[in-house]
This record gives structure tokens, sequence and C-alpha cells, in this order.
């Protein structure tokens, strides 16, 4: 077949198409975002990589990668699969374009390098980078055809190649003739891959995989605004390089975070830790303070230092906290703040006191680009595993790389994060050994600190601050162990007195249980748990947070571990079940939380349940059962205790744990130049949970807005269910629902449904 035009996307006339359809078109789109990208963010890419290069050599690896990442299209079944629906290709276009420009143009290119005393290793980072570009290398697919022929000899090719002689500056004429490669096993490509492989492998230190990875990052990034930009540039913005530019260059300036703290403290002055933290010396600061200290206002302020001409991501470990402390602190700044967590756009429809969208997102959003969401935006509140999930190739992290680049980082509760992604945010730390990075948590156990310190001791160290000492020495709690029943005798007391009552349980089934008894007993009870339809759950955070204002009539909320980080209350009576310590540390923090010195001592009741589930099997219970024994025996002795105390204690108990923190994980982002999949590894341990959607439920709302996270079905029957996206469709009558109640299994248990 013979091509009028080298193509490289499809088109509706392949005999005209228009020029970004052309592969010489778009490859001068992608060049044009990546001289953008190159012109914004290469003084703060070198500081990250720390590896001794010039300008000029990071310039030639973005430009030549930009060049080259779609050489491999010029190739008769790409060409003809896109004018063609039924055709399909035997070979991706990445995977013949490294090859292809390592056979024809590298000794070209090599001799530009020495000139310019490029390192040896530069050529290597190209290859990976054009590659890996799409996140498909290696295919492994059996595309089941013999051959394929590079149609070098194309006019359009011939064009292409003077682009990259004009831009490099060639002395002698490119020229790639037209060949063929076979595509059978163990020959042909094959073949030349894997010496290829050898040819480029070497033991490249980190800040060369830094190098890389930053490398491939730019690209795919200069890549979609290549793809997209080019058929929505107007006369405002007349090119690919001004609109990328224009978008990625805003930056804070010192004051504008300072000013969103001023706000909040209404007149009120900092305290001394909170001055500690803004004025700390390291580049990495450890804040340790109990719940209500001020650590999120201190934390604005250290932005605000380490911010100047720089982005922020605060990161917070849950959907809930991340709205919540968006809400909270971002209300009308002088700068543009975007919310980035699963299900921001539904808490933009339905959090009323979630600020509106930024301009620049809004306008993102009508040209159809929410990939790019971040690159206009200086602050950006989301869940940790927006940033973190870079290490594994999300393609979230990777498109916000432009903000990322040239950030400070804010990790909130990092107490509560499970081992995996802890281990992530440990690598974090070691990858971007540049980045000033600010932890915060109520309490971290002894193994996680030492793997922190162990980490920054290539970052320059690690400030470590304690909470306020006039709040964390006051004597805040009563802990008390107690049988269920006579917890239940005291809620109803402090209820009469006109109190506000927080019982928190570990399992859904037991905190439905509780609610129904004290319906039954006409108390004035709220349940709220993680299984309800998220509209459904927004409103019941609300109703229980609402309940608990002050001088509002006595309320009971009846909870699961939800309470534990989502919820800004202050109770007047505690009850909750045995739980590993810091869960019940953090707990507490909705005891008698506001007051600095409280004027009165707050109770804390706690009972130990029928079972340690959901943090425990029956074998492993009774080392739990052990440790908060061992933990009450020391806070519950009848002496009112502080902040301070308890986590005292509860480090005493940890300090026999083992040390070193969690196990080096592998992140395909870094770990392995050759290798670049869309990201297979969840940041999460496996879980017991799927998010489900009633079939009765469906085109009501969109499925994020009705889903329900709810435990593997029993049986196996749930595996054939059809899905929406991440979403799995429950069969009509499967699960019974109630706003009031929640979800549960219809036939798991016919008196009592919700379990």
């Amino acid at each position: 077949m013979q091509f009028k035009h080298l193509l490289a996307k499809s088109t509706k006339d392949p005999g005209n198409p228009k020029w970004q359809e052309t592969l010489v078109g778009h490859t001068e789109a992608v060049l044009s975002a990546a001289e953008a990208i190159n012109e914004m963010l290469a003084e703060s890419i070198l500081n990250l990589i720390q590896e001794e290069m010039t300008p000029t050599c990071w310039q030639d690896a973005l430009f030549c990668a930009a060049w080259l990442h779609d050489l491999g299209k010029a190739n008769d079944h790409f060409q003809t699969m896109l004018r063609r629906k039924d055709f399909c290709q035997g070979i991706r276009h990445e995977t013949l374009g490294i090859v292809v420009a390592d056979e024809f143009l590298k000794p070209s290119l090599l001799s530009v390098w020495r000139e310019r005393a490029h390192p040896e290793w530069l050529w290597s980072s190209i290859i990976f980078a054009v590659a890996g570009h799409h996140l498909k290398f290696p295919d492994t697919k059996d595309r089941k055809r013999a051959d394929v022929t590079f149609l070098g000899e194309h006019q359009e090719i011939k064009y292409l190649l003077e682009i990259g002689q004009n831009v490099f500056g060639f002395t002698d004429t490119l020229d790639i003739p037209n060949h063929s490669h076979s595509l059978l096993p163990f020959s042909g490509i094959q073949d030349r891959l894997v010496d290829l492989r050898k040819a480029l492998d070497r033991d490249f230190t980190l800040s060369q995989k830094l190098f890389i990875a930053s490398l491939k990052a730019c690209l795919m990034c200069a890549d979609l605004a290549g793809s997209a930009l080019p058929a929505k540039i107007n006369q405002r913005y007349p090119t690919i390089r001004e609109w990328v530019e224009k978008r990625i260059a805003p930056v804070l300036q010192k004051g504008k975070l300072e000013d969103v703290v001023k706000q909040k403290l209404r007149g009120s002055t900092l305290r001394e830790f909170q001055k500690g933290i803004i004025a700390a010396g390291t580049r990495t600061v450890l804040v340790e303070a109990g719940c209500g200290a001020g650590k999120t206002a201190a934390a604005y302020l250290w932005a605000d230092r380490h911010t100047v001409n720089k982005r922020l991501f605060f990161c917070y470990p849950t959907t809930a906290t991340a709205s919540e402390g968006f809400a909270g602190y971002i209300r009308d700044p002088d700068f543009e703040a975007i919310l980035v967590n699963s299900r921001a756009d539904i808490d933009y429809r339905l959090l009323e006191d979630l600020p509106p969208r930024a301009k620049s997102q809004i306008e993102l959003r009508n040209l159809r680009l929410e990939a790019i969401d971040t690159w206009p935006i200086p602050v950006v509140v989301c869940t940790a595993h927006t940033v973190l999930g870079l290490l594994q190739n999300t393609r979230r992290g990777i498109y916000a790389w432009p903000s990322m680049a040239r950030a400070a980082f804010v990790f909130d509760e990092v107490h509560s994060y499970p081992p995996k992604l802890f281990a992530h945010l440990l690598r974090f730390l070691v990858i971007f050994r540049t980045a000033p990075v600010l932890l915060m948590t109520a309490t971290l156990p002894p193994e996680r600190k030492e793997a922190v310190h162990m980490v920054c001791r290539s970052r320059g160290g690690l400030s470590v601050i304690g909470g306020p000492d006039e709040r964390e020495k006051a004597k805040r709690y009563s802990l008390s162990c107690v049988d269920e029943n006579s917890a239940y005798l005291e809620a109803q007391e402090v209820l009469n007195r006109g109190g506000k009552v927080l019982w928190i349980c570990n399992t859904v089934s037991r905190a439905i249980g509780r609610t129904k008894q004290a319906l039954n007993d006409d108390l004035p009870v709220q349940p709220f748990h993680s299984r309800y339809r998220y509209r459904d759950r927004v409103d019941r955070q609300r109703a229980v947070v609402k309940g608990f204002r002050p001088k509002g009539p006595p309320i009971m909320a009846v909870t699961t571990q939800v309470a534990e980080m989502s919820l800004d209350l202050s109770a007047d009576l505690l009850i909750s079940e045995y739980a590993p310590l810091a869960a019940m540390i953090q707990r507490l923090g909705r005891l008698n939380r506001f007051e600095d010195v409280p004027p009165a001592i707050g109770k804390a009741l706690f009972y130990k349940p029928e079972n340690a589930l959901p943090y425990a099997k029956k074998v492993e219970e009774e080392a739990l059962w052990h440790k908060a024994d061992a933990w009450f025996s020391t806070v519950a002795d009848g002496c009112p205790k502080s902040q301070r105390n308890l986590a005292e204690a509860f480090l005493r108990i940890e300090e026999d744990a083992k040390k070193g923190g969690a196990e080096e994980i592998h992140c395909d982002w870094i770990d392995d130049p050759w290798v670049s999949l869309g990201n297979k590894t969840s940041l999460m341990e496996p879980g017991y949970t799927v998010e489900l959607v009633r079939q009765e439920d469906l085109g009501r709302w969109a499925n994020e807005e009705i889903a329900i996270p709810m435990p593997l079905p029993r049986g196996t029957s749930w595996q054939s269910w059809p899905a929406r996206g991440r979403f799995l469709i429950a069969p009509p009558g499967t699960i019974q629902y109630d706003i009031f109640w929640g979800a549960g299994y219809a036939e798991s248990q016919p008196e009592d449904w919700i379990i």
C-alpha cells in the first residue's frame, strides 16, 4: 500500500489530513511542548537529579526524545491500521522506533554528544524514554505477523530527519532506507531488542535513574500536550509553546500561604512549637503533636517559607480527610488551588463548604484536558496516593510531573498509612532528596520513626518537633476499661445531662447493633460508617458533625473507624472498642478536643469486643489484646492523662518492635529503566472489600456517587458480575439499602441484613 502522508493518529481524510494529524506535524507539536517544559522546569529538574550535568545536556536529551518518540509510526502496519479498522499491527511503534533509531541515527547523535561532552549513558536515557512513553514497553503480546517494513524513504521521513538535523546541528545528511524486520519469535526484532538491552544497560546511579524517569515523564507530558492542544490553540495563545508556558508558569510567592493561615487564626498568635516548625533548618521535618494542636496551620506557614517560586502538594491519607482539609483552609486564597482525589468531582458538587473550582481548572475541563489539571495550579490538596502513585507509573502522577518537579510536600497523618503506602513514602524521601518535605502525625511508632531517620540521612537529616508543651501536658482524659453494658449506662447518663457521646465500634455490624439498641431506648443516635452510597455518606457525616456543635441538643454518634480522622468534633464521652494503640490514641483526639487546657477532664471508656476484626484474625487477636492491656495498665489507672502521657506509654510498649520500618519496595517508575508499564502495583495491601453499585441505582447519579464499599460477597458468583470501570454492578435484590442504616447483603441475615 502506498501512503500519500504518514499519519500520527486517525483522521477522517487520510489523503488530506490536518497538519497535527500527520507524523511530522505531531512531532513538531510535541517538540514545541518540550521546549516550553524545558524552559520552565529544567533548573528544578536538574536540582532534583543532583547529577553533575549541564542544562544543555538535559535539553538535548529532552528534544531528542521528543523528536524520535513517534519515529516508529513510519511503518506499513501502523499506517495501514489507521486506514483500515480491521487491520491489527504486528508491532508497537515504540518498539520499532528504538530499533531503527539505534541502528541508523545513533552514530550521528553520539558524535554531537561527544563534541558537547555529554555522558555516554545519555543515549540510553533517550531510548528508554522513547520506548516507555506509552507505558506499554516491553510489548509481549503475540501479534501474529511475520514482518514489518519501515518507510524510511518516504518524503515526510526525510523532512522529519531534517528537523533533527536543524535542532542538533548535524553536519552529515541523515538518511534511513526502507527496510524490513522479521517479527517471528527468536529472530529479527526480538534478537535486536535483546542486544539493545545489553548494550544500553548499566549500573545506573540513583541520580541517573531519576534523570531517565524525569525524561520519560516530561516526554509523556509533552506528547499529551502535542496531541491535545493543536486543535485548541487560538488567537490568545497562537502557539503550543506559549500555551504550555502560561499553564506551567504559576508559582507561589512569599506571604500567599501566610495570608491563608491568618484568615484561619483570626488574630490568634502563633504557638512556640509552630514557630519552631516554620524555622526548622533541615529539608525534612517530622511534627509529632496531638489532635487540635495546630499542626495544619504550622504546615502552611512552613510551606510559605519553602514554596517561594515553587508549588505545594498537601497530602492526606484518605479522600475524606483531603476534602475536609481543602474545605477547612482553602477558602478564598489569592492564588488558585485544586482538590485531587478519586471522588473530587463528587465532592465539588455535594459538599456545601467546598470552595468553587479554580478558573484554570474549569478552563481545562472545558477543553477536556482534565489529565493536566494540576499544571496551572500552585496549591494541590490531594490524597497521598496522588503523589506516591508516581512511583508506580500512575498516569495521574506522571501527568502531574510539571507541578511535582518544583514542589514542597506535606504528608499528614503518616501514622495511619498502611505498610505498603508507608514504604512508598520512604522511597519518595530517598528519590526526591532535595524536595522540602513536612511529615505530620499524632504519634509515630518507633520502627517507623527509625525508618524515617535512616532515609533522611541522604536528605541532610531530620528535624523532629513535638507539640506545644501546654497542650501536650494538659490533663485531658480519664481512661477506664469497662464492660459494654456499663459503658451503655454511662452513655445514657451523659445524654440525659444534655451531653455528646461518640461511640466507636470496629465493625459495621456491631455499630448497627448498638445504634438499634439506642433507638429502641429512644436515645438521640446517629449512625455513621463506610457502607453508604458516597452521596449519602456525605450527608451522614454532615449530620454527625452538625449534631456535635456546641449548645446543640444531646447526641450519640455510633461510628466505625471513619471517626478517627475525618470527623472534626469534640465529645463529652468517648466509648470505644479495643483497637491498635495508634488507632485508640487517634480516637481520643475526638474527646475534649478544642481547648488547650480543658476546664474539665473528658471520660473515655474502653471495652474488649467479641473479636479483633478487622485488625487481626482469630489466631492473632491475643497479641493485639495483650498489647492493649499493657497500655491500659499504664494509662487507665484512675489518674487523668495528657496527650503526652498516652504517647509515652505507647512508645514504651512499641519499643521492642522490629527496627528499620518497611522493607524497600520496587518502584516501576525508576528502578528498571528498560521496563515502562502502566501501574500494575497497588499502593495498598490486598483488601477484602469491593466497590459495588446496585443495579437498582444505575442511571440515577454518577457511579462514583452511588458506589458502596462492601465486603467481598460469599461464594464465587460475584466474579461474573458486570463491571463499570472499577465498580462491580450487583444484581437486583443482592444488596438492601437504607439511607440511614446503609447497605447489607440481603441473603446474609434475613432478620438483620446489615453486616
